[in-house]
């Protein structure tokens, strides 16, 4: 459960980013210097993702090398190596960086929103002055400024036909976790939770699973992106009349076919 301190870090975190974003978003910045934004947030999530190494390092302590730094078993660690990729693209243009940016943010901002609010590294041990707990709060909230950075520096763009890059994300996800989960088998070792296909990730609600998770990651986006379209687009643009339009053309060549 999360205490005042937690409570106080996420609300801050969470106020900042906003604030950050809403700043940003009012000036008038060239390609060169939103790359830039992109690089420093990817690499300070990197960066600090593997901190802890050099800090129990010169603490004189042994490092404690965890699994996610070996491998990106968790969704949000596959957000942080998206955010890396994204953000070195050297054209971002294209099917597959539309892919990539799409799934970084969507995953992204998921993943940094739950990664600080329910982190479980600070459940077991709610300690902020220790550098191992609080380095994963200050990873996600990194990672989560730049995944919003995508959407306010117009490298994705909001809208009901962006649920299949998340379903192609989804699976990515699931496949990552699977072959993790493999390779751990072949070669004998324990095998770990990767994406939580083994396990439910809190024994408080098991009704969420990784079925029950993506589902509602889906229906959420569908109705924020359906909102969004609803108040943002003129009724042409929206997803329904595009939808229609479709399928009335393909009625349409049927008809003629005959």
């Amino acid at each position: 459960m999360s205490d005042l301190n937690h409570i106080l870090y996420t609300s801050i975190s969470l106020i900042l980013t906003t604030v950050a974003m809403v700043f940003l978003s009012k000036k008038q910045l060239s390609d060169k210097t939103k790359t830039l934004i992109l690089k420093i947030s990817a690499l300070l999530t990197v960066i600090i993702h593997f901190s802890s190494l050099y800090v129990d390092y010169f603490s004189g302590n042994e490092p404690n090398v965890e699994q996610s730094m070996l491998l990106p078993l968790y969704p949000c660690n596959v957000a942080m190596w998206l955010l890396l990729i994204v953000a070195f693209y050297k054209k971002k243009e294209g099917k597959l960086f539309e892919f990539l940016a799409m799934a970084t943010f969507y995953l992204g901002v998921f993943g940094g929103i739950i990664g600080i609010t329910f982190n479980e590294i600070y459940i077991n041990n709610p300690n902020l002055l220790d550098w191992g707990v609080l380095k994963g709060l200050l990873s996600h909230s990194t990672m989560l400024f730049g995944c919003i950075y995508l959407l306010v520096g117009g490298y994705v763009k909001i809208g009901v036909s962006n649920m299949l890059n998340v379903l192609l994300g989804l699976i990515l996800l699931v496949v990552d976790g699977a072959v993790i989960i493999l390779l751990h088998y072949i070669f004998g070792l324990d095998l770990p939770n990767s994406m939580y296909l083994l396990r439910i990730p809190f024994e408080s609600m098991p009704w969420l699973n990784v079925v029950t998770i993506g589902l509602i990651a889906m229906a959420i986006i569908f109705i924020a992106t359906a909102l969004y379209e609803q108040f943002a687009l003129k009724k042409e643009d929206r997803w329904y009349t595009k939808l229609k339009a479709f399928i009335n053309s393909k009625k349409s060549n049927k008809k003629s076919e005959v």
